[in-house]
């Protein structure tokens, strides 16, 4: 039996600080698999109307927004959500994630710095697969592009 309800049911991640990159991708690709308005409103923006609009293109935009809203909360972890609560629309919400934790030119060096640092003193530890020994190096190297 061929059952296509399920296909966007994967949802993205827990945000809780940490793998931005990885959550922001896996948000990105989960909120672009429920329609092309709906990314559409991350990048544009949405404009919160003061009463809830009544006519039929305006509720969709409302109504898109606040799917993607709640998909965002939800994909946070408390300590992130209490930062963005008291935002209404996506955009505001994905924005501030995302400088929130980008970081300035500094911050990136003082971070590949000590990415670099990390590769060159990596040994696999005896306990270790090898699979899981180049996992390791992958996941640094693929931090280190980014």
């Amino acid at each position: 039996m061929n059952n296509h309800k399920g296909m966007g049911s994967i949802r993205p991640p827990i945000f809780n600080g940490n793998n931005l990159v990885y959550w922001k991708i896996r948000t990105r690709a989960y909120l672009q698999s429920l329609g092309a308005n709906f990314w559409e409103i991350v990048e544009g923006g949405y404009q919160f109307p003061a009463p809830i609009p009544t006519d039929s293109t305006s509720k969709k935009l409302y109504k898109a927004n606040a799917k993607e809203v709640n998909t965002l909360l939800g994909s946070l972890s408390k300590s992130e959500f209490v930062k963005v609560m008291h935002l209404k629309t996506t955009k505001e919400i994905w924005d501030k994630i995302i400088h929130s934790y980008k970081g300035d030119s500094q911050v990136k060096r003082a971070k590949f710095q000590t990415l670099i640092i990390k590769y060159e003193t990596l040994k696999m530890h005896s306990d270790e697969s090898i699979a899981s020994y180049f996992l390791r190096v992958e996941e640094i190297i693929n931090c280190m592009k980014r």
